[in-house]
């Protein structure tokens, strides 16, 4: 009886050319039996002598596919009578549960980059030109295992000459789900405003969207995972028609550079950052501004000194900027706040008074996504997702070790809203979804969970969702409690699923003495209290406490004061004769009254960064979530950029053991600009002294490790500060793999309700 293996491999093993790699190097190995897709990944059943077999289970571990991520690999001899003739590829069995890790989506790879524009292939100018290494997965999945049928490429059938490369061993599309050409694959679409079709090769319709962009027009062209406006970016009155048609006043926009040299010409990227961003996740990444040149900078980031950057992810893109070789505006295709469009008829109507050209096509998208968003603090290079989304979404590779799920669904926070499930051994987090407030945005949300439950035929017995009683969406639990009786429900302070997140992707669950800050703008406390500047414990088999916040000042004038700085900073100084001199009478009239009878109090530190921003120069409203802190962010930076800033601690003077004296605070800030302190300086030493206030809290508690979340820490430069004078005292966390934003809320619920669940 010839020797057979079982080998089991589990993790991101499917839609990343895994079975025609194994294939091939079992060739090598004069293998006999089959690799196959499963439930959990992918199975190898292998025939030869043992030594053979235990060489090539050693080459498999060590040379798998770039693409893939094992999180597990089991090798084991079994009886088994029959004997293999040859070894094949096994299709993979139907209707099975998936219980893997999703694929997510990958850009385009070398090779299809230069065979889409090599005028000698058959796919010059096709822009869904894929292969095992690259292209769209997640976006376009209907349901796993990803195969052909399971994606909405199954409604293009391959033509003889794709389905030749498909079974040729030695193609790069050998078993590649998504292989397709011109002859047999999607089309594309150029329209105007009014639908009126731009007919032509595929060239040429690429060089009329590039003649459009040239000539300062705005193109709407729908990606793999949703449509993207572009116009150029080197046009500063087409970037501001942009903004107005848009209506997106002040919040920055993406760039799309054709390469690293284009990059290179205006902005400093140093190597971590030029690894980020030419990932197979392709992400914008935020980088400093070198050299403005021809950039239309003041209307592509205004009052920034950095863009965020990106590089072609798709076919698509590549060939735009490949022709236009200048530098586009790429931003999501949505209106004011509104969901990503997918549809061509959606988008028509959407972003009519928007786009004046579309570049559709008829691939139809399952999952749509916005673009990932990361940075990098300058010093220590501490990687910040500030959107994680395409390229990302959904997987956590976290090896996941809490008390076992068991069909969960966590409905997050209600701005940057993404979801949780468990619907089997795997945990996924879904893509960035949005503020639910939007009607747009919640349907999004709520087709969401529905797709998932098709996706993985999951019902959930329990939902977690957040304390807040006026939070969007908690109406999805009586959706869920009206048909399911059986269904549980179980709440969730906000806080406390930030630090259970934290928690959780650090593996810190078995630790003692761990200190959790937790500094964003708002989250339900209790009915009185809207928290926002907290600091936690925790220590294995014992509740989470909470051991101190910010002090306490008067929320006032409901959702005007995130909007407005100037009310943040009267309500933290006690309506201060300083802040009164930039209100009129009848403002300062109507502050005291809010101040005196308001029944609400906040601990936010998101509003304390508001009311410094404003004393240091933000004076006006604040037009997108986080505006005054990238303002304050940006001041402190330039100063921290300098190496003979002596730092001042505004709160040196103080015993904090477990509450920060926000009022005092403010203005000894205020105090310093009195007396004409230089404002990049005065920004920075308001970030050391919060990291003196952590330092002083944490010694009080005597904490021996520090976990930080909350939307405050995607401040690179708080972080920066945090790690210069904390590191070599205290072992320190950070989100790396989930943003610290209330985009990881519904993660923490998963793993709060898990570890202290009664």
């Amino acid at each position: 009886m010839i020797p057979t293996f079982q080998i089991t491999i589990s993790g991101v093993v499917q839609g990343v050319g895994f079975r025609p790699f194994i294939y091939n190097l079992a060739l090598n190995y004069d293998l006999k039996g089959y690799v196959s897709n499963t439930e959990s990944g992918v199975i190898i059943i292998a025939q030869n002598k043992k030594e053979i077999i235990a060489d090539f289970y050693k080459e498999l571990k060590k040379k798998h596919p770039k693409n893939a991520q094992i999180s597990n690999i089991k090798i084991s001899e079994i009886l088994i009578e029959e004997e293999y003739p040859d070894f094949i590829i096994k299709p993979t069995a139907k209707n099975i549960s998936i219980n893997s890790q999703l694929t997510a989506d990958f850009a385009i790879c070398k090779n299809c980059k230069e065979e889409v524009l090599d005028p000698e292939n058959n796919r010059y100018y096709y822009p869904f030109i894929s292969c095992t290494s690259c292209g769209p997965r997640y976006a376009i999945a209907h349901k796993f295992p990803f195969e052909r049928e399971n994606t909405s490429l199954k409604e293009f059938e391959m033509c003889e000459n794709c389905v030749e490369e498909y079974h040729n061993p030695k193609d790069i599309r050998f078993h590649s789900q998504t292989n397709s050409c011109p002859d047999c694959g999607v089309k594309i679409l150029l329209t105007d405003n009014s639908g009126a079709v731009i007919s032509g090769t595929n060239k040429e319709i690429f060089e009329a969207v590039s003649e459009k962009l040239n000539n300062g027009k705005i193109v709407a062209v729908k990606n793999t995972s949703g449509y993207l406006l572009l116009c150029d970016a080197t046009n500063p009155e087409a970037v501001e028609e942009l903004r107005n048609r848009k209506k997106r006043l002040t919040k920055p926009f993406a760039v799309l550079f054709t390469d690293f040299e284009q990059i290179d010409n205006y902005l400093f990227c140093n190597k971590t950052e030029k690894k980020a961003i030419s990932s197979v996740q392709a992400p914008i990444v935020i980088l400093p501004l070198k050299n403005q040149a021809n950039l239309a900078v003041q209307q592509i980031a205004p009052s920034l000194n950095s863009i965020g950057a990106m590089l072609p992810n798709s076919g698509i893109l590549h060939l735009i900027s490949n022709l236009f070789q200048k530098p586009l505006v790429a931003t999501s295709g949505n209106f004011n706040g509104s969901t990503i469009c997918t549809d061509q008829d959606e988008v028509m109507e959407t972003l009519r008074f928007v786009a004046d050209f579309y570049l559709h096509h008829n691939l139809d998208i399952q999952h749509s996504q916005d673009d990932s968003v990361i940075k990098f603090s300058r010093k220590h290079k501490q990687k910040i997702i500030l959107r994680r989304a395409r390229g990302f979404a959904p997987n956590l590779d976290l090896s996941f070790s809490a008390p076992k799920a068991d069909h969960l669904l966590c409905l997050g926070a209600d701005l940057k809203n993404t979801i949780t499930i468990a619907p089997n051994e795997q945990i996924y987090t879904s893509e960035y979804i949005g503020d639910l407030s939007n009607y747009d945005t919640y349907n999004r949300f709520d087709k969401k969970i529905n797709r998932y439950q098709d996706f993985f035929g999951f019902i959930p017995k329990t939902i977690i969702y957040d304390s807040h009683p006026d939070y969007e969406n908690a109406k999805k639990i009586i959706d869920f409690t009206t048909q399911i009786d059986t269904v549980k429900t179980f709440k969730i302070q906000h806080h406390e699923a930030h630090f259970a997140a934290i928690l959780s992707e650090k593996k810190l669950w078995k630790k003692s003495k761990i200190l959790g800050v937790i500094w964003d703008g708002i989250g339900f406390g209790n009915e009185t209290e809207i928290w926002g500047g907290e600091f936690f414990a925790y220590s294995i088999n014992k509740p989470i406490e909470r051991l101190g916040h910010l002090e306490y000042f008067k929320w006032i004038l409901g959702d005007q004061m995130s909007k407005n700085p100037k009310i943040a900073a009267v309500s933290i100084s006690r309506n201060h004769k300083y802040f009164q001199q930039y209100c009129d009478k009848n403002e300062i009239k109507i502050y005291s009254k809010y101040i005196k009878d308001s029944s609400i109090r906040t601990s936010s530190v998101g509003r304390l960064i508001d009311a410094a921003a404003f004393t240091l120069g933000f004076k006006s409203p604040i037009l997108f979530e986080g505006e005054a802190g990238m303002y304050l962010e940006n001041l402190a930076q330039k100063a921290y950029n300098s190496s003979n800033v002596k730092l001042k601690d505004y709160l040196q003077d103080e015993k904090i053991t477990n509450t920060i004296p926000t009022k005092k605070l403010l203005l000894n800030l205020v105090k310093a600009v009195k007396s004409n302190a230089n404002l990049e300086i005065a920004a920075l030493n308001f970030h050391y002294t919060l990291v003196k206030c952590v330092e002083k809290i944490a010694f009080f508690s005597k904490s021996k490790e520090i976990t930080f979340s909350g939307g405050v820490f995607q401040n690179a430069v708080l972080i920066d500060l945090i790690k210069d004078h904390l590191q070599t005292k205290y072992k320190l966390h950070f989100h790396k793999m989930l943003s610290p934003n209330d985009e990881n809320i519904s993660f923490g619920q998963l793993n709060h309700y898990l570890h202290f669940k009664k």
